[in-house]
Parts: structure tokens; sequence; C-alpha cells
């Protein structure tokens, strides 16, 4: 009897370890499920961002033949910071 009564509590014993370790996954997962979905959000205000800057570019290319070449560098300038910084955050997300 002494041996059904430690089998029992052993096996209570992994029942409750389990138990805990599923508590842990549980809160775990939506941690994840919370990151996730934040960058899912900056994904999509990096893609907003990205499409903008293209309707930018666009508009600034119909006019690009009027400017001179200083104004030229310096649209070249502002546009490599912007790409620069997009990389940073789809490099940001990706790792994510």
């Amino acid at each position: 009897m002494q041996m059904v009564n430690e089998q029992i509590q052993s096996i209570q014993q992994k029942v409750q370890e389990l138990w805990l370790h599923a508590q842990k996954l549980t809160k775990e997962n939506k941690q994840l499920q919370q990151e996730l979905q934040e960058a899912i959000t900056a994904k999509k205000a990096l893609l907003k961002k990205i499409e903008q800057l293209e309707q930018s570019k666009a508009a600034f290319q119909i006019g690009v033949d009027t400017w001179s070449d200083a104004d030229k560098q310096e649209l070249a300038s502002k546009v490599n910071g912007y790409i620069k910084e997009i990389e940073h955050w789809l490099a940001v997300l990706k790792s994510a």
C-alpha cells in the first residue's frame, strides 16, 4: 500500500509540474502574441510610410528636371536617409 501511495504522490507531483509548465507556456504565448501584434502594427506603419515616400518621390521626379544640381544633391541625401531608416526598421521587424 505504501508503494501505491508513493506512486500516487509522484503522479500528483508530475501533474502539478505539468500544470505549472502549461501556465508558464500560456503566459509566454500571450506575451509573444502581443509582441506579434506590435510588430504587425509597426510593419503597417512602415508600409504606409514607404507608400507616402514613393508618392513623394513620384511627385519630386516630375519637377526634378528643373532643379539645380545642389537641389538634386539635397534630395538624394534625404532619400538615402529615408532608405536607411526603412532598412533599419525592416531589420528590426525581421528580428522580432
